[in-house]
């Protein structure tokens, strides 16, 4: 199971040109991936807003299968992935998490970098371990794209390597398009599914 975790688990680092840019790549990645019949639970910071009516219109059925969280601290978000570890019906395929840096620690004025580092750690914990829950439960592969901008600096003690295999490790300047990231995925699905080193 730690073998199938690791791989579908992706992160995408590195600061995008725009983040509105990034954003409508993942966005174009959840209604895609809805095709194949699997609900999108996309964690974000901000609405989008740039969608025209008509695109709404046109994919509204696709729409419904994406639920968008909305969440500004570490704490609100692992208390939604607590809670999605008990859902029964509407189980995402895949779980978006955008701009992971961004989201604020608890008490951040006070937080020392070491306990900033803890709350991260826990949180990428508590995803990995929601990720194989929902996989578990829809007995398939659940997939996770998480994305992080500030890699270097602030982020740089947050153990990644713990979750993410080198290979789904993408930087930012090579995800041009959705296609970028969903092949990755199917590659990753594929090797899953035929238990592939």
């Amino acid at each position: 199971m730690e073998h199938a975790l690791r791989r579908s688990m992706l992160l995408i680092r590195g600061q995008p040109e725009s983040s509105d840019h990034l954003q409508d790549i993942l966005f174009d990645t959840a209604i895609k991936y809805t095709h194949t019949g699997f609900r999108v639970l996309f964690f974000t910071q901000k609405p989008l807003e740039r969608v025209a009516n008509s695109i709404r219109e046109q994919f509204s059925d696709l729409f419904k299968m994406i639920t968008f969280v909305y969440v500004q601290t570490l704490d609100a978000a692992l208390k939604r992935l607590l809670d999605l570890q008990r859902w029964t019906n509407c189980i995402p395929g895949l779980i978006i998490v955008e701009s992971f840096d961004l989201l604020a620690p608890s008490n951040a004025n006070d937080m020392q970098p070491n306990k900033q580092d803890f709350q991260r750690v826990l949180f990428l914990s508590t995803l990995a371990d929601t990720v194989r829950t929902v996989s578990i439960n829809q007995k398939g592969t659940c997939n996770c794209i998480i994305t992080t901008s500030n890699h270097g600096s602030t982020m740089a003690t947050v153990p990644f390597e713990l979750f993410y295999r080198k290979h789904n490790v993408l930087d930012v300047e090579h995800v041009k398009e959705s296609a970028d990231i969903l092949s990755i995925m199917m590659e990753n699905e594929h090797s899953i599914d035929n238990n592939l080193p």
